[in-house]
């Protein structure tokens, strides 16, 4: 019992502050606005986001990087609502942009693989990037990465941050948090050369390499995974050509969800994936998660019944306050986006929530109104 209890208390401390630490040495991609500019094809796959497409097409009016050098692919996964008629809009009065829309057409269970994969056909450029419609793209994003490729002559993958839109409510800043430690342990990972962990609302990758992969071949019967699969894919063909794009104009930016049962679906249909990695540092993460929670959880009633000491009682809540303490601090010095007030809260609630999690990921939760990993029949 003793043993099993370090274990996790320790090995969660270890694992979570070894990765985020790395924050603060890993190399900066700095940007020479007199470099040489590359040409990017953009990939955005989008189903029902008429209210989030107008922030995302004003920040993407807005990149600071010729036009001439820029594709962009949009891809209607089966859109209700006016959706379509906004990007229709935005490419009439923006002719000087090459905008391309395309409809999805169902070949896996997944409407993003399915949408890179047809976008990859139509790129006209060797360098990819991809994000999503819900979010909005700084000034710079382009010239961030135009940057590291730069630097990286012969990289195939980019791994870029995400942070979530701040909002003053603790539900907002919970998520908030969460994505914090989440980046953290994502930029750890690629420092240790054992990246398991990106984010498809902000990474970019190599067309070439993508076909050398056979793209997603292998994990078409998951909803999810169209970044961490292909990461995965890269990470083993070569994993000195994938790399982390630490800048904080590459920073994008996403909204919270702002009711509790869609950060469960969400963060569940995430969880589902984990059972198909091959990363044994992804599975170490999240079981030292999944069992410090736990032990969070039981600890008054393993004290109750006299089944640990006082010490190892207290213990319990002073490693993880600690290493979260730790964590948030790190991240912080990056993202600055750290609302103080709620993690004594946040430090309380959150491992219910990953138990919550972790339950409706052994059911087969919807998402955005369709059971996940269902694949559709494609047109005739």
């Amino acid at each position: 019992m003793i043993w099993v209890f370090f274990i996790i208390v320790f090995g969660y401390a270890l694992v979570i502050i070894l990765l985020s630490k790395e924050l603060l040495t890993y190399p900066k991609t700095i940007i020479d606005p007199d470099s040489e500019k590359l040409p990017f094809t953009v990939i955005i796959n989008y189903r029902n986001e008429e209210v989030h497409l107008p922030a995302l097409l004003k920040s993407i009016s807005n990149q600071s990087y010729n036009n001439q050098l820029l594709q962009w692919i949009f891809i209607n996964d089966h859109s209700i609502d006016q959706s379509l008629t906004l990007l229709d809009t935005f490419k009439a009065d923006h002719p000087e942009m090459n905008i391309l829309l395309i409809d999805r057409i169902p070949r896996s269970a997944s409407g993003k693989k399915d949408g890179i994969t047809q976008a990859i056909e139509l790129a006209k450029y060797h360098h990819i990037i991809t994000t999503d419609a819900d979010c909005t793209l700084p000034k710079k994003w382009i010239l961030s990465y135009n940057a590291i490729y730069t630097a990286q002559s012969d990289a195939h993958f980019i791994a870029a941050p995400v942070q979530l839109e701040q909002k003053n409510i603790l539900l907002s800043t919970l998520q908030q948090q969460e994505m914090t430690a989440l980046q953290l342990i994502t930029l750890g990972s690629f420092s240790f050369r054992q990246p398991f962990m990106c984010n498809g609302a902000n990474m970019s990758f190599t067309k070439k390499a993508f076909l050398e992969v056979n793209g997603y071949e292998g994990n078409k019967h998951l909803s999810s995974g169209d970044d961490i699969f292909l990461l995965e894919k890269l990470a083993a063909k070569d994993v000195m050509k994938c790399h982390y794009l630490k800048n904080k104009e590459a920073v994008v930016t996403t909204f919270p969800k702002q009711r509790l049962n869609e950060i469960i679906s969400q963060r569940a249909r995430w969880a589902q994936k984990g059972s198909e990695t091959k990363s044994l540092l992804n599975k170490l993460v999240s079981f030292q998660v999944l069992m410090m929670s736990l032990l969070f959880i039981i600890n008054p009633i393993l004290w109750h019944f006299s089944w640990i000491t006082n010490q190892m009682f207290i213990g319990v809540f002073l490693v993880k306050g600690f290493t979260d303490f730790i964590m948030l601090v790190i991240g912080n010095q990056f993202f600055e986006n750290i609302k103080w007030k709620y993690v004594p809260i946040n430090f309380l609630i959150y491992p219910f929530l990953v138990l919550a999690i972790t339950l409706k990921s052994l059911s087969k939760p919807q998402w955005h109104g369709r059971e996940i990993n269902l694949q559709e029949n494609p047109p005739d």
